[in-house]
């Protein structure tokens, strides 16, 4: 079960600030990739998948730009392969 897997980019998904104005420390961080995975979330829900029955989120990973930004990867687990192309689809049309 969930042998089917897909890593997205949020930026595909948010343009959400990273982190908000001023302090926050630790505590202000990791915005923009939960403001995508809810995205998609909602996405796949309006397509009738079920989280935890047909997918979920197995974690984040993120890499550093240039020092400046970080850019983080959702990690997905499908139940079937079709809901992987499902998602493939859903992400052309954002395009």
């Amino acid at each position: 079960m969930f042998n089917h897997k897909l890593s997205v980019d949020h930026t595909e998904w948010s343009d959400r600030a990273n982190h908000l104005g001023g302090e926050g420390g630790a505590l202000n961080a990791g915005y923009a990739p939960v403001d995508a995975l809810c995205a998609i979330s909602n996405h796949l829900g309006k397509h009738g998948l079920v989280y935890n029955n047909d997918w979920y989120w197995d974690g984040f990973s993120s890499k550093y730009n240039n020092s400046v930004s970080t850019l983080y990867t959702i990690n997905l687990c499908f139940n079937k392969q079709e809901h992987v192309l499902l998602m493939q689809l859903i992400e052309r049309e954002k395009v």
